[in-house]
């Protein structure tokens, strides 16, 4: 059987005079002198300006030969170029109306379904034969990303594609600081795309290589001696117990990996000793203290402690009351330093995440040291799915081969530091 060429409806999206006689005259046209128009107007809009010589240079063809299966069709050169310029028109004054027009985000689901722009996108996936549970799965979903960025339906058409790019972006970064595998986000997204017909993920994101817009945001050892320093001093200034701590607070978000709620319900378990060398000499001692968290989903996690530092820990959850306290403090520290900061650093902290980001420094430290061993990595700092430190942790090929190839220790800072803050906390009996 004969392939059959599919071909757009209209040659012009323009509601002009001159577009819709020239919408007729292609409605009309033989199927080859239609996909000359299609090309002629498609190079046209890239360059209004184009002369009909170049044109005919474009289309491999000679200039009389142009214009003589022009005439055939009853069409003037000119009239192409002023039709695309009408459309432009049309296009750019519809876009300002949008723009004054703006759309506010659906209030409740069903409000929601009752957007022309949702309805439309429903009836094109009928039509196509879809599962209704594939159809509904891919609906709520745009709704909850309506609902979390603040956009309205309409909004995916309209508004400026970095501006919705960023948003997107910022919406997956924050999905994945959640643990959430968005590699699932990511394919919806896609099918939403789809459907409406433009491109909602920013370029180069895809379902394997989205690594996250936070990547290498981290506070590195330098900067943690800064930040504890300055606390002590704080301390010593003050004789307020809070600023130590906020220390404690850190070195255990640091050990742990885990997030704010495991300040307020983790459990101290058993001393235990490691008997593996290489894992001893990243901790530089081999007695740890068990510590269980309450992560996640409800999900309890045993971790290890160094023995060491087991003792300037609290024997007890912080209260809500102290970790406000230490939240505000330890912004303040951190904040500090803003400008020595990496570019990924200083947009996290944009975000107030002061204790998530102990999460990412915690990932990033125990990915060097252990050799990129990212299962083991997961194990120890309880993440469910290995595949998720890609998304704090990853590294470039050739910083990947140089971690490889250095040593790499977990140390929240150094030993000279550490005793100064065991004397202080051992002083006070906080731990």
């Amino acid at each position: 059987m004969p392939r059959t060429i599919s071909l757009p409806e209209k040659l012009l999206e323009c509601k002009d005079p001159l577009c819709q006689k020239l919408n007729q005259i292609y409605q009309q046209a033989k199927i080859l002198d239609k996909q000359l128009l299609i090309q002629m107007i498609k190079e046209i809009r890239k360059n209004p300006r184009m002369s009909a010589e170049d044109l005919a240079e474009r289309l491999r063809m000679a200039r009389a030969t142009l214009f003589y299966k022009l005439k055939k069709m009853g069409v003037k050169y000119q009239e192409l170029v002023n039709a695309v310029l009408k459309e432009a028109e049309e296009k750019y004054k519809r876009k300002l109306e949008r723009r004054v027009t703006k759309r506010l985000p659906p209030k409740d689901k069903q409000e929601f379904l009752e957007r022309e722009i949702v309805k439309k996108v429903l009836q094109r996936m009928k039509t196509a034969g879809l599962k209704e549970s594939h159809i509904k799965r891919v609906i709520s979903y745009w709704y909850r990303m309506c609902k979390t960025i603040g956009l309205a339906p309409e909004d995916f058409i309209d508004m400026e594609r970095e501006q919705l790019w960023d948003l997107v972006t910022q919406y997956l970064s924050d999905r994945a600081d959640e643990d959430i595998d968005i590699r699932n986000d990511i394919s919806v997204i896609q099918g939403i795309q789809k459907w409406l017909g433009v491109r909602i993920l920013p370029p180069g994101i895809t379902q394997k290589e989205y690594k996250g817009k936070f990547q290498e945001a981290e506070i590195d050892l330098e900067h943690r001696e800064k930040i504890v320093r300055d606390l002590l001093e704080q301390y010593r200034q003050t004789r307020d117990v809070i600023y130590l701590k906020t220390i404690q607070a850190m070195a255990f978000l640091f050990y742990t990996g885990s997030r704010r709620q495991a300040l307020l319900n983790f459990t101290w378990g058993d001393l235990v000793r490691i008997k593996l060398t290489d894992f001893i000499d990243k901790f530089g001692e081999d007695r740890f203290r068990v510590v269980s968290t309450l992560e996640k989903r409800g999900l309890r996690w045993n971790k290890l402690i160094p023995y060491s530092y087991y003792e300037i820990l609290p024997n007890t959850p912080f209260s809500p009351t102290e970790v406000k306290k230490i939240a505000k403090i330890l912004k303040q520290a951190m904040m500090k330093y803003y400008d020595e900061y990496n570019h990924h650093t200083q947009l996290y902290l944009q975000k107030s995440k002061v204790f998530h980001i102990w999460r990412h420094t915690a990932c990033r430290t125990y990915l060097r040291a252990f050799k990129y061993n990212r299962s083991l990595v997961a194990k120890l700092l309880g993440w469910i799915k290995e595949s998720n430190l890609i998304i704090y942790g990853d590294f470039e090929l050739f910083q990947l081969l140089n971690i490889m190839a250095e040593e790499h220790h977990v140390k929240f800072v150094k030993p000279e530091l550490y005793q100064e803050i065991r004397r202080e906390i051992l002083r006070v009996g906080l731990a």
